[in-house]
């Protein structure tokens, strides 16, 4: 899963029935991302806490993006705490639009009087239980005996694919003996 930060005004200005299309996609070529709550809320801090009004968060699954993504080292300046690390992290950034299948959240920045974000909240209403949106883990075990079973018959028809190559082959090598 990877985010998208981005003023609520202009998501809801977005026409519903056509790919989000960010400012940046124009002017730099790709659409900014991250990954991680934690490290998007340092970016939000870091760069947009002193911007006024509302901010959302696209969840976007990578793998249902019609775009390019590649992960590369930051396009801008990051906040201090996002590279205390020994390395500066990589970031999705999307080339092209981002086409609606690809979005499956939106979440609400939830912010300070101070403008320092702080959490998330569903747009349609906070979880006080869970203010960053988090999932649990038995949500997180169920997404990986899903991804498990996928790639299982994933494998499972390459398997077959490939024995039916190999028979076919077997067959055109009896052929010409």
């Amino acid at each position: 899963m990877i985010l998208h930060l981005l003023p609520r005004a202009e998501w809801e200005a977005a026409p519903a029935d056509q790919p989000y299309r960010s400012p940046s996609l124009e002017h730099e070529g790709f659409i900014h991302a991250t990954q991680g709550d934690a490290l998007l809320l340092m970016v939000a801090n870091g760069l947009y806490k002193d911007h006024a009004g509302d901010f959302v968060a696209l969840e976007i699954d990578e793998a249902r993006l019609t775009s390019a993504v590649r992960w590369e080292a930051p396009a801008g300046t990051l906040p201090p705490e996002a590279s205390a690390e020994e390395t500066t992290p990589l970031f999705p950034h999307i080339y092209g639009p981002i086409n609606r299948e690809a979005i499956v959240g939106v979440r609400l920045m939830q912010r300070a009087a101070d403008g320092t974000f702080v959490g998330y909240a569903p747009l349609s209403g906070a979880d006080a239980a869970n203010p960053l949106n988090l999932k649990s883990p038995s949500q997180l075990a169920v997404e990986l005996l899903e991804a498990t079973d996928a790639f299982s018959e994933a494998l499972g028809q390459l398997k077959d694919r490939l024995e039916d190559r190999l028979r076919a082959m077997d067959e055109e090598i009896k052929k010409h003996r």
